[in-house]
């Protein structure tokens, strides 16, 4: 009895664990991934999380999340990415204070002085609250408009731009007189060195840099497809160029949107993690989610390190190999049965964790949750708010 009550055991931690973490092998940079915490009751997709050392909340610390209502901040979910970040031993970056997508009525109606004096005081209330917890913030998200090319950047023709010109020098300045040893970031999209974009985000630090706004670094998300994506030349490069700027560099939300040859995926991925390593400003890497069917993209995009069943793929392996790893241990091997039936340790429990995207609130997802777009397959209506399309891979559940 004890023989056969023991070795099932036996095969669950063999299974659970039959490859090599990156975070074992990350030699002092942080390997991070996006969270959500209506997946936190999945076992297969914490387990997979677990291989990582940083994370960062997909929507949970956003100011649409914290202060849907002025003046009432509600801490819970950022509060408890934070908490799962704790008990994975991972440190936790935050994202984002302010930005001009997707904002509650009030914040985005605000004119003037208004609007400037609820800048301040969201940057200062969330600092305060996650003084000595966090330690980088993305300060501002976006801003700068997607024509610009080279010098000519061009701010973001933005509700907070209309009225607040200089709303990012005062979000800056706030939020280091807040939470002075806190690292303050810009993040910001078709920044990796394809587009004309690169450059003016570059020049736009270099700025900020030289008119004393306290920066600290910047983040490349690094949304790129195996069709379109940079050499490693060019982001070397990019990436070099803000060390000599005195900037730190995180790549912040790479996916790699499978279009056309898969195995172009782990190319993309390695030459980013390379450029990373290759420059010593570059302190972190992070992905946008766990699992393919995580994705904001959809699943049918493939774009992340683990499929749909939280196993991981041949650009996993490849990554951990970058950093030293021996990979390919469990992409194929006779495991995956025993990973996929026993996702959450209770087969009873899978079609709670598949289907309910709102901890608990039956078919419906929850306030925040996915509720839409292109691959998606999970629920469609809100328990809480209405489903708001975001883009065409995207929509929200919003009050």
């Amino acid at each position: 009895m004890r023989i056969v009550t023991v070795l099932p055991i036996l095969s669950l931690i063999s299974s659970a664990f039959a490859y090599e973490s990156l975070k074992s092998h990350a030699n002092g940079i942080k390997i991070g991934v996006a969270g959500n915490t209506i997946k936190f009751n999945n076992r297969a997709y914490v387990d997979a999380m677990s291989n990582f050392n940083y994370m960062v909340a997909e929507n949970g610390c956003k100011l649409a999340a914290i202060q849907n209502r002025r003046g009432s901040y509600n801490f819970n979910d950022c509060d408890a990415h934070l908490s799962k970040a704790k008990e994975l031993g991972m440190s936790f970056r935050g994202h984002c204070l302010i930005w001009h997508a997707h904002p509650p009525s009030w914040f985005e109606s605000l004119r003037g002085n208004d609007l400037k004096q609820a800048i301040v005081d969201h940057i200062t209330t969330v600092l305060k609250h996650y003084d000595g917890k966090i330690d980088a913030w993305d300060v501002v998200n976006e801003a700068i408009d997607d024509s610009s090319n080279g010098s000519q950047w061009k701010m973001r023709n933005s509700f907070l731009y209309q009225n607040v010109p200089d709303f990012i020098d005062i979000a800056f300045k706030t939020a280091r007189s807040v939470s002075p040893s806190t690292k303050l970031f810009y993040n910001d999209y078709n920044t990796e060195g394809i587009y004309g974009k690169s450059e003016a985000v570059f020049n736009f630090v270099k700025d900020l840099k030289s008119r004393n706004i306290p920066i600290d670094g910047v983040g490349l998300q690094y949304h790129v497809s195996t069709r379109t994506y940079p050499e490693y030349s060019k982001i070397n490069n990019l990436i070099s160029r803000y060390c000599s700027l005195g900037v730190e560099v995180h790549i912040t939300e790479m996916d790699v949107k499978v279009d056309g040859n898969e195995s172009t995926q782990s190319k993309v991925y390695t030459e980013a993690l390379k450029a990373c390593l290759n420059n010593s400003c570059c302190k972190a890497f992070l992905v946008w989610g766990v699992g393919d069917n995580d994705s904001w993209l959809g699943s049918s995009a493939k774009a992340l390190l683990f499929d749909s069943s939280y196993q991981p793929k041949a650009a996993y392996n490849a990554l951990l190999q970058t950093l030293g790893g021996n990979g390919g241990s469990n992409n194929n091997n006779n495991n995956n049965n025993n990973n996929n039936n026993n996702n959450n340790n209770n087969n009873n429990n899978n079609n709670n964790n598949n289907n309910n995207n709102n901890n608990g609130n039956g078919s419906c997802a929850g306030l925040w949750a996915q509720c839409g777009g292109t691959g998606f397959n999970g629920p469609s209506c809100c328990s809480q708010g209405t489903c708001k399309k975001l883009n065409d891979y995207y929509s929200q559940c919003q009050n």
